[in-house]
């Protein structure tokens, strides 16, 4: 099966296929970029693809799907409607209230999280410069956290590139699934905490990161 994609993994093309994937997932988190690089990553244990080349059209392609996913939350952020991604858009504007442009970087490694806080960031205009350094920031630690996972399973089987792709890919669903797992078990054992109504406790925290738009 190698043998039929090494004209691709050998073609400069491959890049710009990258560097499109990880874009179009930032704004429809559908085009798994993230299963691709890994596996990429293992196969390039063998010589092709060039791994500085692979890391940095996925990097220019996260900063360039988050700015796109930032512009279509300042004009449609409000009236979203799919239910996953306005939930997950929800717990974003819960988390850039409380930690600005950091809940971007946290956010890229969680499902749904890129594309939900780069809405969400639009949504309530969130300065840009701010913006730009964490969707650097993140874009360039989502790569090699999975760059990383797919040199780990091309390693461990050095004669068989698809399968350490696989392993790679494998090593990623679990390190998800714990993090949502452990998530959920703080989320049951939390005590709940009644909102504060009318303290306008929120106003200041909004106010550092929101930039006025005349």
């Amino acid at each position: 099966m190698l043998h039929y994609l090494m004209p691709l993994i050998s073609s400069p093309w491959l890049y710009v296929i990258m560097f499109l994937l990880v874009a179009f997932d930032g704004f429809v988190p559908v085009a798994m970029s993230e299963a691709i690089l890994i596996g990429l990553a293992a196969v390039s244990t063998t010589g092709s693809p060039n791994i500085a080349a692979l890391a940095g059209s996925a990097v220019a392609g996260g900063v360039a799907g988050d700015r796109f996913s930032y512009y279509v939350g300042r004009k449609a952020g409000p009236r979203l409607r799919n239910a996953k991604l306005a939930r997950a858009k929800a717990v974003a504007e819960r988390a850039l209230l409380r930690q600005g442009a950091a809940a971007i970087v946290i956010a890229r490694f969680i499902p749904y999280g890129r594309t939900a806080s780069t809405l969400t960031a639009g949504s309530v205009a969130l300065a840009l410069r701010p913006f730009y350094l964490a969707s650097a920031v993140s874009s360039v630690l989502w790569a090699a956290y999975s760059i990383g996972l797919g040199r780990l399973g091309g390693a461990a089987f050095a004669n068989s590139p698809i399968l350490g792709a696989a392993l790679g890919i494998a090593l990623g669903l679990l390190l998800a699934g714990l993090h949502s797992a452990g998530k959920r078990l703080r989320a049951r054992f939390r005590p709940p905490v009644a909102p504060a109504e009318g303290t306008g406790a929120e106003r200041p925290a909004l106010a550092g990161i929101v930039e006025e738009v005349g």
